[in-house]
């Protein structure tokens, strides 16, 4: 027997017991559908993570804190004296070898008045000259430059929290931001800006509860004049919240809050403002490949600092991923191998019903090779065409599943509208 003649026998066989033959059929489609949608849904789904991870910062810039590291909430050896985080160590950090940039942070806590609003705001005092290389960029007016003083680069989220305080409170401006096509309700590169560490100025001071009054002597407070010179492109990570001001200008800002406060008993600002101006709290490492990462964090740690980056995030979530990716895989293998047992189970049954078909093949002088083939042939057919529909569905499935998840994230910018499958 020729192939022509052994492809025309298998499909006429295949025909006869319709039935069975479509059963098969729909076994092998169901598992090559499962499989292909599994491993392509754990695929976008690691594809999406890696997008997030991108989306919260660069994967080449770490964060170091002078919070302290810890060796039993992960690391391997013994702190025996911790650095401190000044502008020395910035400098020997900066000679290391894959170190392309470094800036320290100076964090100070202030509430600023634009008019009649007003908010309270996270000020991190930042180099100038590494701006362009830790990829900030403005989308409206200009990037920080060392000749600014009390100049603010604003977070493209940072005017929705600002708030009419004859309105509302500050906790419910931050509540009523709106969304990401919310109009803010000041424009902050036209205004006048008022900075001030004391954030019960321009609000109402609530009646102590206990019936204290307040002080009759408390001296008003300090304010400074600034000007906001550009607002950063929006990025979706931290930028978007934060203001930046030249490092010298908030280092002299907390010398003069501290000056004006050191007799008085009371904490300077609120929520960890850098108390010392000449050591930092924070600061920030833009490494040349990431592939200098984890031996530069491995120093930073040997020092008595913490450190971190994206990239431990995005380890984790890899390894996460690929386990979701193998599971689901696995489970997909399962219902095509399923639908393999189910071709071997109609192959058995149709050469137990052909036996007087296969002798009749015999005396008309067909080998047992021939009817071999014959029988593989027809379980090949059975695994095409329900690897094919199977494949066909599975990306008709998956367009289907992305259509619907991109209409729902546009009605919810934070599910990112990506295709998952």
């Amino acid at each position: 027997m020729n192939n022509i003649d052994l492809l025309k026998t298998g499909l006429k066989n295949l025909k006869r017991r319709k039935a069975r033959t479509f059963l098969t059929v729909l076994g092998v489609l169901i598992g090559t559908t499962s499989i292909v949608i599994m491993i392509s849904f754990g695929i976008g789904i690691k594809h999406s993570i890696n997008n997030q991870m991108l989306s919260i910062g660069s994967l080449r810039v770490i964060d170091v804190n002078n919070y302290g590291f810890f060796p039993e909430m992960g690391g391997q050896k013994t702190v025996t004296k911790k650095e401190k985080l000044n502008d020395a160590l910035i400098r020997r950090i900066a000679e290391w070898e894959g170190v392309e940039a470094v800036t320290p942070l100076l964090e100070a806590n202030l509430k600023c008045v634009a008019g009649k609003y007003m908010s309270q705001l996270m000020v991190l005092g930042i180099n100038p000259d590494v701006l362009e290389k830790f990829e900030f960029s403005a989308q409206e007016g200009r990037l920080l430059t060392k000749t600014d003083d009390l100049s603010l680069l604003v977070g493209s989220m940072v005017p929705m929290n600002f708030y009419n305080p004859k309105r509302m409170n500050s906790y419910q401006g931050m509540m009523m931001m709106g969304g990401p096509n919310a109009k803010p309700p000041v424009d902050l590169m036209n205004e006048k800006l008022v900075l001030t560490f004391d954030f019960s100025y321009g609000e109402k001071v609530p009646k102590d509860p206990m019936g204290a009054q307040p002080t009759e002597n408390k001296k008003p407070p300090k304010l400074y004049k600034a000007k906001a010179v550009g607002i950063i492109k929006q990025s979706n990570n931290e930028k978007d919240y934060n203001v930046y001001m030249n490092l010298e200008s908030v280092r002299k800002l907390i010398k003069e809050n501290a000056k004006g406060q050191q007799n008085s008993g009371m904490m300077m600002g609120m929520g960890g403002m850098s108390v010392n101006p000449n050591e930092y709290q924070r600061a920030q490492i833009l490494v040349k490949d990431i592939k200098y990462i984890d031996d530069i964090q491995n120093r930073l740690k040997e020092m008595g600092l913490g450190a971190n980056s994206v990239m431990d995030m995005a380890k984790e979530m890899e390894k996460a991923a690929n386990m979701i990716q193998m599971i689901l895989g696995a489970l997909g293998a399962i219902s095509l191998f399923v639908a393999a047992i189910g071709i071997g189970n109609t192959m058995v049954m149709s050469v137990y019903e052909r036996t007087r078909e296969i002798g009749i093949m015999k005396v008309l002088g067909a080998t047992f090779g021939d009817i071999r083939k014959l029988f593989l042939l027809e379980a090949a057919l059975i695994g095409f065409f329900g690897g094919m529909v199977g494949i066909g569905l599975s990306y008709g499935t998956s367009s289907i599943i992305n259509t619907v998840i991109n209409s729902m994230s546009q009605g919810n910018p934070e599910m990112g509208g990506e295709a998952l499958v």
